[in-house]
């Protein structure tokens, strides 16, 4: 009886301590309830796909592990919502049933691990426009095709090709048919990448949209897709069905998406696209690689170098607060305390992290013990590069005996 009285308090000291933090609290998006705050980002967005796309099992998937170590939410890598939105080999394609039993599989599994799932959709916009060219594909651009790099948007290299007006309705539906798909799938939750380079960064940017008809000039205009986009999803998925934005509020360029522009849109597209919750990122980078501009940044050792979105997060929460859409901050997180301090100073609902995470899977775990060491996770990037440019299993190096 003394080791079963032992354990049960060791037990209440632990998780009951845990269970008092805000971090640990209960908070909802939309009508589903998380169970913590703690949500996985969708930065690992390399799929085990066939030579259609299709993704499959392959070697795994680290969400599986991640799922089990105490986060509440798992948001998938982005999966491509058409044909036109593909850009590499070993991207994953969400655009029609070939898909969805195995990605019926990847909601159930990362269900089982105690997270719930959510399944990023997105399109890659102008720079698919090669690989598309190399299966006799239509490109889709928002204004125009640039013969360069990811990131290089010379005026010199630029060649015209607007998206129709047929094209971008199409192309709505897409999303909605995605996301309807994503339920079916046994999915909790979708989230419309609109951040980094993906099209609906594209879109809201001034120097990838120049359009001059309803779809371009304004800010208001230059957010009509992302509108459109989300009350096409809705109105396929249902009311209760959370809906998130990973919402780029600042490019990294010049001439790019002002930060005011940026609040404005996060603003709009709460009120008019009736969006669950925002998770603020960045825009339009110079180049995915260029990690100094990009939101995967370097370096990140100290406390003050975490947390690189803190500001913009509290300034859109300030924006939207009003509606009811929650704020997920991302960007560098490794200190608890930090998120701590985040939440309780109500700068955001949820903190996203996704690096640490492929670092140490259980970390969540470990946070609700009373080890509240800040994460190991060194910011090397070393995983990304070596899942993106080698197509090997996206796994920490440390962890791995590659080296950091």
């Amino acid at each position: 009886m003394r080791v079963i009285h032992e354990l049960s308090e060791r037990w209440f000291i632990t998780h009951g301590r845990a269970m008092q933090n805000i971090l640990f609290e209960k908070e909802k998006i939309g009508e589903l309830e998380l169970k913590n705050r703690f949500l996985m980002s969708a930065g690992t967005g390399t799929w085990n796909a066939d030579q259609d796309n299709i993704p499959h099992d392959g070697d795994g998937y680290i969400h599986f592990e991640i799922a089990s170590g105490g986060v509440a939410m798992v948001i998938s890598g982005g999966l491509n919502v058409s044909p036109s939105g593909v850009s590499t080999s070993h991207s994953g394609m969400f655009a029609d049933d070939r898909s969805a039993p195995f990605m019926s599989i990847f909601a159930k599994r990362i269900k089982d691990g105690g997270a719930l799932a959510c399944l990023q959709i997105s399109h890659g916009g102008m720079w698919a426009w090669k690989y598309a060219k190399k299966r006799n594909i239509a490109p889709f651009a928002p204004s125009f095709i640039v013969d360069a790099e990811l990131g290089d948007y010379s005026v010199s290299r630029r060649i015209d090709l607007p998206a129709t007006e047929g094209q971008i309705c199409e192309l709505i539906e897409a999303y909605g048919n995605a996301a309807l798909r994503a339920k079916k799938c046994g999915f909790d939750a979708v989230e419309v990448h609109a951040a980094h380079e993906a099209l609906l960064s594209q879109m809201l940017s001034p120097v990838s949209n120049i359009r001059k008809d309803k779809w371009g000039g304004s800010v208001e205009n230059r957010a009509r897709f992302h509108i459109e986009v989300l009350r096409n999803i809705r109105s396929k998925v249902g009311k209760s069905f959370p809906v998130i934005m990973k919402l780029g509020v600042k490019d990294m360029l010049e001439g790019g998406l002002s930060f005011e522009d940026g609040v404005a849109a996060a603003k709009i597209i709460v009120e008019k696209g009736g969006v669950d919750a925002i998770e603020v990122s960045q825009g339009l980078s110079p180049g995915l690689l260029d990690f100094a501009y990009s939101s995967m940044r370097t370096g990140i050792t100290r406390l003050e170098n975490e947390g690189y979105y803190r500001h913009w997060a509290k300034l859109v929460k300030g924006a939207i607060s009003h509606t009811g859409a929650k704020v997920i901050m991302q960007g560098g997180l490794r200190s608890f305390e930090l998120m701590q301090e985040v939440i309780e100073k109500k700068e955001a609902d949820f903190v996203s992290m996704c690096r640490p995470y492929i670092c140490e899977s259980a970390i969540i775990k470990r946070w609700m013990g009373s080890d509240r060491k800040k994460s190991a996770c060194i910011s090397c990037n070393k995983c990304i590069i070596r899942a993106y440019t080698e197509g090997k299993k996206l796994e920490c190096v440390l962890k791995s005996g590659n080296g950091g």
